[in-house]
């Protein structure tokens, strides 16, 4: 006789005996209350964001940080969202550092990369799923920012939070709209949306949604510029028994051609021969207006993605949701690493009196690199909603099971050994002689003249490398006080296994042998939020998560005492709506900290020699602190406003035994503050096709070098490290900035299903300079004209 096995069923009843309070479990489920009139009600699932009254660009509802649909409100941690009316209302046609209209939020980059409350994140959300970038904004509906360590209710996450981009779905009502953008820096784009019911037959409503987008820009730059193409289609089937499906295809490829290079360092050498005294002194902000790759450079991204979700009620207690998604991204680019070299000003006479030139050297060997990544993942939610204690405690009890699998294929290769007569000739026009007074070149700028052709290339990076995790979250929430209290906890375990080769090689490894290690993590999460009155409600919560990063490779994984990045955080704060719901606000505060920073440390090998050695280890701490407040505030019927803004206090408590001096200095590329404000105007009446929008953004001045840049040490007899001189380097800053945008927008008179609407927009409105975090220009002023064509036939 075979042994009889507990089905899941029966775990999960288990489970939530063990979970819920004393009072027993109703058979008899409550679900919402029927209104008067009828019975022909529609029940959404509960994995469904229901639409809601009109609050400006913020939706009521998420199922981001929960799984489940959610009001914000209710939420005990912090959630942000952009809409893709606030993009199209502000002309944001690429979603990259652009966007910092979220307090604690910059650094957006298409390739994967955010920072958020002080911590930086090489990859992303796509409707839950793991991503690595490489998105247009024309099939994005929204941007949802989970703020702390809650976002590790999805596994794997920045200690900051994450970022969660959400496709477009179709829509009830056939529509179809066609829209044309034209601006400065020859900016063109086309942009069409179509969506609606597909067909209705016995299998149910068949709905669609199709978007096209090709998108232009040329920058104020010699050489550069941008082409994006985007498709997305996105198909639902709403089934008659309720149970809901969604299947998305989505393709981007993003072309870029001589991107633009960040601004180089200037050091002053104060007119000595000694470099006791060299100072870096700040950006060559002049030069970097200079393109310094010329035709034959290019970095292009593209990604091709599959994802399908199907959710059912299972019973009145019971719902489920599944999802699968799989994806192919690609990195190609050639010639990115001969940009523009630091730059030495004041140096010391010659002995003849004379002054060396002002130059810059770009890189001597262009290379090439190639970045094939794919993988997919698997997401099972369960859900238990019911009531207890005579239908006084709600319950909600989710178990989830979730699957991903990445791999990455990324050879890196130089243009020909340094001997190859293309490379002598490049070396001998490489260095770029600058007017000593605007560091500008004082005459024509040579570029490499070829294209990469793979003749005589020279490796110099091959590896292979899968991160495969399996893991599960069982989570509780519990509604008290007739809805006034909710509290939830639980735990999330994660089995995350490396599998890497390299074909290069380093030291104690067997070139092109497999690292397999795995790391076993399991991270518990509580909160609550309180309904203190009508109108205001306390939350906190407590979680903890782990984070991998995409740079991790073989070598880390072969050291024996790698562990993964964890991270322990708070957050704290107050929720409230104010006149009639009129006026909805958060205000928050946060404390995290992170733990197996990668840092250098100092070690005697061997022990009692005298002889100190340089060791990289995984023991680095970093504390982040801060505060944050959001707003949306529906002044009237006509006027709209919002706004956000965050204080980031990001350190280092510990840098490694090698670079002392680093404890306690700001971490580079963590905007202290930001934030912004918006005004809307939407007359009624007689201007009823009128609407205007002004926004300002404030980026503060920000950090950007290594807290250990600039520093050199000595090393005592004891292996003490100290500073015996500094260019201060790690105390160079990027100015702060703001910047404000207008919008004006008039839809044509017209009848019929078809209207018509044109725009202004203008973008940095009092063309301001300013240098962004990672050393690039920031955008001038730009003018765009918009034309749209909308039709929504009539019902």
């Amino acid at each position: 006789m075979h042994p009889t096995h507990p089905s899941l069923r029966q775990i999960f009843a288990t489970a939530l005996l063990v979970l819920a309070p004393a009072g027993g479990l109703h058979a008899q489920v409550a679900t919402a209350p029927k209104p008067a009139g009828g019975d022909d009600v529609v029940t959404l699932s509960e994995f469904s964001v229901k639409a809601d009254d009109n609050r400006g660009y913020v939706p009521a509802e998420t199922m981001t940080g929960s799984r489940v649909a959610t009001k914000i409100i209710d939420l005990p941690y912090t959630v942000n969202i952009l809409t893709s009316e606030f993009f199209e209302d502000f002309a944001i046609f690429e979603l990259s550092d652009n966007v910092t209209q979220i307090g604690g939020f910059t650094g957006l980059d298409v390739g994967g990369g955010f920072n958020l409350r002080g911590f930086s994140s090489t990859s992303q959300l796509r409707d839950g799923f793991f991503r690595l970038g490489r998105y247009g904004s024309s099939n994005v509906d929204r941007m949802e920012v989970i703020k702390g360590s809650n976002a590790a209710i999805y596994g794997r996450s920045s200690p900051g939070g994450m970022l969660n981009m959400i496709s477009k779905q179709p829509k009830a009502r056939v529509s179809q709209r066609l829209a044309f953008n034209y601006g400065d820096e020859g900016t063109q784009r086309v942009t069409l949306d179509a969506t609606g019911p597909l067909l209705r037959s016995s299998l149910g409503q068949t709905g669609y949604v199709l978007t096209g987008s090709h998108y232009q820009k040329e920058f104020d730059m010699e050489y550069a510029r941008n082409r994006n193409q985007e498709y997305y289609l996105g198909l639902s089937q709403a089934f008659p028994d309720g149970s809901n499906l969604f299947v998305s295809l989505e393709y981007f490829l993003q072309a870029r051609r001589a991107p633009n290079n960040a601004a180089p360092l200037i050091t002053d050498l104060k007119g000595t021969a000694s470099n006791t005294d060299d100072e870096v002194v700040g950006y060559a902000v002049n030069l970097a207006r200079y393109n310094p790759y010329g035709p034959n450079s290019k970095l292009d991204r593209g990604n091709t993605g599959f994802n399908a979700f199907y959710d059912k009620k299972l019973s009145p207690v019971w719902s489920t949701r599944l999802g699968v998604n799989r994806y192919w991204a690609r990195r190609w680019d050639y010639n990115q690493n001969t940009g523009w070299g630091a730059i030495s000003i004041n140096p010391a006479r010659a002995a003849n009196g004379t002054l060396p030139a002002t130059t810059s050297a770009r890189g001597a060997t262009p290379n090439t690199t190639r970045i094939i990544e794919d993988g997919g993942g698997f997401q099972g939610d369960l859900l238990a909603h019911y009531w207890t204690n005579n239908h006084k405690v709600e319950h909600r009890t989710l178990v989830t099971l979730d699957v991903n699998d990445y791999y990455r294929w990324d050879p890196s290769l130089n243009y020909a050994a340094a001997g190859h007569p293309d490379l002598v000739a490049w070396n001998a026009v490489r260095t770029v002689t600058l007017d000593p007074t605007t560091l500008t070149p004082t005459g024509p700028i040579a570029y490499f003249p070829k294209w990469f052709d793979g003749a005589q290339t020279v490796k110099t990076r091959h590896q292979k490398r899968r991160t495969t995790v399996w893991g599960g979250l069982l989570r509780h929430q519990t509604s008290f006080l007739d809805g006034r209290l909710l509290t939830f906890a639980g735990a999330r375990f994660d089995n995350t296994r490396f599998r890497d080769r390299d074909f290069i090689g380093f030291a104690g490894y067997t070139t092109g042998s497999m690292v397999d290690r795995q790391v076993n993590l399991t991270k518990p999460n509580f909160g609550f939020n309180y309904k203190i009155t009508p109108g205001i409600r306390a939350f906190a919560s407590y979680s903890q998560s782990y984070f991998v990063s995409q740079n991790d490779n073989a070598q880390t994984h072969f050291d024996p005492t790698y562990k993964s990045e964890v991270a322990n955080g708070w957050d704290y704060g107050f929720k409230g709506a104010l006149f009639n719901d009129r006026l909805n606000y958060t205000i928050s505060g946060f404390y995290a900290v992170r733990n197996n920073v990668s840092v250098t440390d100092i070690e005697e090998q061997p022990l009692g020699s005298g002889n100190f050695v340089q060791i990289t280890r995984r023991d680095g701490d970093q504390l982040v602190r801060g505060y944050e407040l959001d707003f949306n505030w529906r002044i009237t019927d006509t006027y709209y406003a919002g706004g956000s803004w965050g204080h980031v206090y990001s350190i280092y408590t510990d840098f490694g035994s090698a670079f002392p001096a680093a404890v306690g200095r700001r971490v580079n590329g963590i905007t202290p503050q930001n934030g912004s404000l918006y005004l809307k105007y939407a007359p009624t009446g007689a201007w009823r096709n009128f609407s205007a929008n002004l926004g300002v953004s404030y980026m503060a001045s920000t950090p950007t070098q290594a807290p250990n840049a600039g520093d050199t040490y000595a090393t005592l007899a004891n292996g003490q490290r100290v500073v015996t001189r500094s260019t201060n380097q790690w105390r160079l800053r990027v100015p702060s900035f703001h910047t404000w945008s207008l919008g004006l927008r008039y839809r044509l008179p017209g009848s019929g299903a078809t209207d018509q609407a044109i725009a202004l927009n203008v973008n940095n409105l009092f063309d301001r300079d300013y240098l962004r975090v990672n050393g690039l220009i920031g955008e001038k002023r730009a003018i765009y004209l918009s034309y749209t064509i909308n039709r929504t036939p009539k019902r």
